[in-house]
């Protein structure tokens, strides 16, 4: 008998060598792709869209343009203004009026100072060009003075392009500078003496439609930025509260209503698609209340202060969403594995058991493990389970031979067998899917038997303990959530029912349900002012620290070792606590601040000038503006600020540590069952704003910090890595070094190429304006509107070019033949001219709002309008009126010239497509994202960092980074859609893996800050002591990590085929989680300390980014091929 039970155990040691490979079941989480909008999506959203603010906004404007065209048409002001005052309405139709007059103030102050200085280099230009001209030369187009005005136009288009891309907000004023430098640069070659009126007649239109639109918009149904602040809080705060809701009721399966299942809960993708939406739009309606003075309850700090708590809540809302999606993956991976099982091995399993042989333990391979079983607590005494595919209780001594099982053709039957276009990311496992030669596992149905009658029992009957105490905290979010609603719309006095509705709609709802049941309604609003929301949050926080670790024990194996399933729930916990605690200081600010802010009162504007001018806005979905798309190609490299970041705040550590810090003894550490303590929020003055208190980071920097160590000194040693030259020595080295990266940074940049096609289009475009033979047909064509066009309108590639191309000769069309319409109809009439252009307007203010990527074509349309009905009723060239069918004719080919010219431009010095430039910005998002993990986790894990000024200005650095990234990823999925619109000449664009590379993207940059989040929190000694037992393991998984990661980069931007590379993520992970799960730090007597729970949430997080690595690397690959060696061997990863 013996004998018998020796070799049956000798069988299961050596099926579990085999089986190895296959145990590691995390799959994906990014869920399935989102896929882009098609037109008739988009054109449904531009009409759901339409509420009565923006009804209101488009009204406001319309009435400007309306407005400006008017003066035109008066006799008197047209005289003085000639044709130029078309420039007014061109001006308001400029400024986008879905901006607060916050924004419009920056943008028409900002434009008006550019509109002068163009007006002043084009008086200088044309005084300049005034005095060579030779009086007794009858000729108009002289050599000397049409090489002055080229010069002055050449030079004066090249920086004001290198101004509007290095300044976002000078877009508008740029525009319209160009069109007034242009027109009067031109017009001046037909002029015998020198006058500065045609730039006058240019230049006070446009001031004028800057000053039209702004007081339209503050007199006409003036806007409160605070209120409108305040509903998109609330709207943030219900959606918050719904995720949360459905997140955790699927996650410990609970069907919380007959309309709403367990099924119904957002995918991780859907989760951070919302969030980033609706955290973006606060904060541009934060920018918008701090750059405007206003009368309100709510002070501009309170609104910052607001905000900066809100984006706190994105890492635990997207933990919530990562935990539940693990944990569903877990349940689809044991599916998988019972159904995995075959018939035969059940019935002679079952005739095993029916002949009462006992069961003997998988796992006790010696003599220790099963002496270790007679120490530990019944619990822990269970056989090995299978559950969610988490089995990972091998020995930790495999040779070579076990290591290699982990199979590289798992993984590829996954990336081949399942393209992006059809793969289910959310439910397919990493391990092998290939539906020609399946792969099962050799499992013993007892095994099966165990997981069903003990590990799965053990792991629902958890759930079921603290899915109570889940639930009390969930609700007590939910609660106070609802009660600081109330107290938001009380300080802006806010109606649901009267919410986005016409100033009269309220007196019509009264009429409609009576006034009893109004004020019945109105009751629903009402609450106690003395009572305090947040207390009973912070009781609920309170029973979950007593009850959240209750039945956990009964998660660890017989060994007592730590089963990853229980990190899952403790990660759960961290991200559920987190959220919980956030609210609390959340809602105790709001409640604070109904105590306080009983009156309202004037608020100056709470942002500095520098702020005001050169802080960047939020990245639109469009990339009309050169500032966006140039920072679309050349996002700003943050690696060697990372590093060099990483190397001071390390050299300013070390200097700082003068003795070793002794090690902490865990096991005479009291047991701490509490998480973090919540901070109450209080209610701070503008003064009391500036200083630091516990969830403001906005302090002011030291005198010190103002200038970087690194910016000293350009040429850091430690920092000099060239493969072409040495570190240069001698002084003439240096000089002509600093010549070279003064060419590097400002001359042989895109931007310059930008300006510099630019300025080529413009010299091509404006040269019959210069010659004798063409002067006077181009002045009266006016075809310096074809320089403007393409001046103001080219992209830096292929694919935005020719997307402009076609949106813009859209809006052309549509435009001349409502022009030809109005004429037609009002026949000249003045009054039928206004009414009928008011009335075509409207649709193409929609559009133009609410179009993002049409909204070129609304705009169009409009200054088309504008143009052309100017042209007609006030152009007389030989004091005869011209044709309205001429007019049309001449700028419809206008703006054909100059957007065929932008796009031929753009083929120089080579075609760039929009497709290429993706994958080159993807490749770039990659090495930051290598920067990102390297720089900071690695520091977090090497160095002791005492200074907590250090700390926090390394997480602020930290967020800094992951927001540009954030941003990044934002601009390649406006690339991705314009690539959509580029013809296939070569092929069909693989839009599908792009997409599922950059949802993929989007969830490794959440995992990193997951990470960060987690174990920032973690002492430098608790974590010390697991480095320090698996830092061979972890050195290799942060090579790994970094290998891929670069890989990947370098393989996209090449298009080099992925060579097999040593070690994959997954492995990598794995035998690092599994040597820390040894640890005496995770053993069952510390489960009460709060660095397990942190560091638990830090653990999964790490081993989903191993997953995400490897599926990213799997879609590079399918779409770079594999090296021709990999073939030849036939090699799979």
């Amino acid at each position: 008998m013996k004998k018998t039970k020796k070799s049956k155990r000798l069988n299961r040691k050596k099926s579990k060598s085999t089986d190895k490979g296959q145990k590691f079941r995390l799959s994906a989480t990014s869920g399935h792709l989102i896929p882009l909008q098609t037109i008739r999506q988009r054109i449904k959203g531009i009409w759901q869209s339409l509420t009565w603010p923006i009804c209101v906004k488009i009204l406001k404007a319309n009435i400007a343009v309306t407005i400006a065209l008017a003066l035109l048409l008066i006799d008197p002001v047209r005289n003085v203004s000639s044709t130029g005052g078309i420039l007014a309405s061109v001006a308001v139709e400029f400024v986008h009026p879905a901006k607060s007059y916050g924004f419009l103030a920056e943008d028409i102050l900002l434009g008006t100072i550019m509109c002068c200085i163009s007006g002043s280099w084009a008086i200088l230009g044309t005084y300049l060009a005034s005095l060579v001209r030779d009086p007794n030369d009858p000729t108009m187009a002289q050599p000397d003075v049409c090489a002055i005005l080229s010069c002055f136009l050449v030079i004066g288009c090249f920086f004001l392009s290198m101004f509007r891309i290095k300044v976002e907000q000078a877009n508008v004023g740029g525009m319209l500078s160009a069109s007034i430098m242009v027109i009067s640069l031109t017009s001046a070659v037909t002029h015998r003496e020198f006058t500065a009126t045609t730039t006058l007649q240019v230049l006070v239109p446009t001031i004028v439609g800057f000053m039209l639109i702004f007081t339209i918009f503050l007199v006409v149904f003036p806007e409160n930025s605070t209120r409108v602040f305040v509903q998109d809080l609330i709207k943030v705060f219900e959606s918050f509260d719904g995720i949360l809701q459905r997140q955790v009721n699927s996650f410990i399966r609970v069907n919380s209503g007959p309309s709403m299942s367990i099924d119904q809960a957002e995918s991780l993708a859907t989760i951070h698609q919302t969030v980033d939406v609706l955290i973006t739009n606060l904060i541009q309606k934060k920018r918008m209340v701090r750059r405007e003075p206003s009368f309100n309850a709510i002070a501009p700090t309170d609104v910052s202060e607001m905000t900066s708590l809100i984006k706190k809540l994105r890492v635990p809302i997207q933990g919530l969403g990562l935990s539940r999606a693990m944990e569903e993956n877990m349940r689809k991976a044991e599916k998988s594995v019972f159904q995995a099982v075959p018939l035969e091995t059940m019935n002679i399993s079952r005739n095993q058991e029916r002949d009462g042989e006992q069961e003997q333990d998988p796992l006790a391979t010696d003599d220790e493990a099963q002496q270790d079983e007679a120490h530990l607590p019944p619990p822990f005494a269970r056989p090995r389970s299978y559950y969610g595919g988490t089995d990972d209780e091998e020995d930790e001594s495999s040779n070579d031979d076990a290591a290699a099982a982990t199979t590289d053709d798992d993984a590829s039957a996954y990336s081949v067998s399942q393209t992006p276009s059809t793969a289910n990311t959310s439910s397919t496992s990493l391990v092998s899917d290939n539906t020609t030669s399946p792969r099962r596992r050799k499992v013993r149905w007892d095994d099966h038997m165990k997981v069903m009658s003990y590990w799965r029992q053990d792991y629902d009957d958890v759930l079921n303990i603290v899915k109570p105490t889940y639930l009390e905290l969930t609700e007590a979010c939910s609660l106070a959530v609802q009660e600081s609603v109330k107290r938001l719309r009380r300080l802006q006095n806010l109606d649901p029912r009267y919410q986005d509705r016409p100033f009269f709609y309220e007196w019509y709802y009264k009429w409609k349900v009576g006034e009893k049941q109004a004020s019945e309604e109105a009751l629903a609003n009402e609450y106690n002012r003395m009572h305090d929301p947040s207390v009973p949050l912070f009781e609920a926080i309170a029973r979950f620290h007593q009850h959240r670790l209750v039945g956990l024990e009964r998660l660890y194996t017989k060994s007592g070792v730590p089963r990853r399933i229980l990190f899952l729930l403790l990660t759960f916990q961290f991200n559920l606590h987190s959220y919980a605690e956030h609210i609390y200081t959340l809602t105790s600010l709001i409640y604070e601040l109904d105590q306080t802010r009983t009156q309202r009162r004037f608020w100056m504007p709470h942002i500095s000038l520098r702020k005001w001018f050169f802080q960047g806005r939020t990245v639109d979905d469009t990339l009309d503006s050169p500032n966006t798309m140039a920072d679309t190609i050349n996002p700003t490299s943050l690696q060697r600020n990372m590093s060099r970041r990483a190397t001071l705040i390390a050299a300013a550590a070390a200097a700082a540590s003068t003795s070793p810090t002794p090690v902490v003894d865990l096991e005479a550490q009291k047991v701490l069952y509490k998480l973090d303590t919540p901070h109450r929020g209080q209610v701070h003055s503008p003064s009391e704003h500036h200083e630091r208190h516990p969830y403001d980071f906005a302090e002011k920097r030291r005198p010190s910090q103002n200038i970087s160590p690194w910016r000293q000194n350009t040429l850091d040693p430690l920092e000099y890595h060239d493969p072409d030259v040495a570190y240069p020595t001698t002084s003439t080295q240096r000089f002509f070094y600093s010549v070279y990266l003064f060419c590097v940074k400002y001359l042989y940049t895109a931007d310059a190429a930008f300006s510099f096609r630019a300025a080529i289009v413009v010299a091509f475009l404006s040269l019959p304006g210069f010659l004798e033979d063409s002067v006077g047909w181009y002045n009266e064509a006016r075809g310096q509107w074809a320089v403007v066009v393409a001046l103001i309108w080219m992209g830096p590639s292929v694919g935005s070019n020719f997307f402009g191309t076609m949106t813009r000769t859209i809006g052309t069309f549509i435009g001349a033949i409502e022009s030809i319409i109005i004429w037609e109809i009002s026949r000249g009439s003045v009054p039928g001219l206004i009414v009928l252009t008011f009335i075509c307007n409207l649709p193409w203010w929609l559009i133009y709002i609410h179009g993002k990527f049409w909204k070129a074509t609304g705009l169009f349309s409009m200054i088309t309008i504008s143009l052309i009905v100017g042209y007609t009723y006030s152009y007389k060239p030989n004091g005869h009126p011209v044709s309205v069918y001429v007019i049309t004719w001449e700028r419809t080919v206008d703006v054909l010239v100059g957007v065929f010219a932008a796009l031929i431009i753009s083929v120089f010095p080579f075609p760039r497509t929009g497709r290429v430039v993706l994958r080159h910005r993807i490749s770039q998002t990659l090495s930051e994202l290598g920067a990102l993990y390297s720089s900071f986790l690695a520091l977090l894990l090497k160095n002791n960092v005492e200074d907590i000024n250090i700390v926090e200005a390394n997480k602020k650095m930290f967020r800094s980074v992951a927001a540009s990234i954030r941003r990044q990823i934002k601009g390649e999925r406006v690339l991705l859609e314009q690539s959509r619109f580029e013809p296939a000449l070569r092929g069909i664009f693989p839009e599908d893996k792009y997409l599922h590379i950059l949802q993929i993207l989007d969830n490794i940059l959440s995992l990193m800050l997951e990470m960060e989040f987690a174990f920032a929190k973690i002492p430098y000694t608790w974590r010390m002591m697991i480095v320090k037992d698996t830092w061979k393991e972890r050195k290799a998984m942060i090579a790994s990590f970094l290998t891929t990661l670069h890989l990947g980069s370098n393989a996209l931007t090449s298009k080099a085929p992925l060579p097999p590379y040593v070690m994959r993520p997954t492995k990598a992970r794995r035998e690092l989680t599994n040597k820390a799960r040894k640890s005496l730090a995770l053993r069952y007597q510390h489960l009460g300390d709060r660095e397990y729970t942190y560091f638990s949430t830090y653990l999964m997080n790490s081993e989903q980014l191993a997953v995400e690595l490897e599926l990213l690397i799997a879609t590079i690959r399918d779409l770079v091929g594999p090296d021709s060696v990999s073939v030849w061997l036939n090699y799979k990863h």
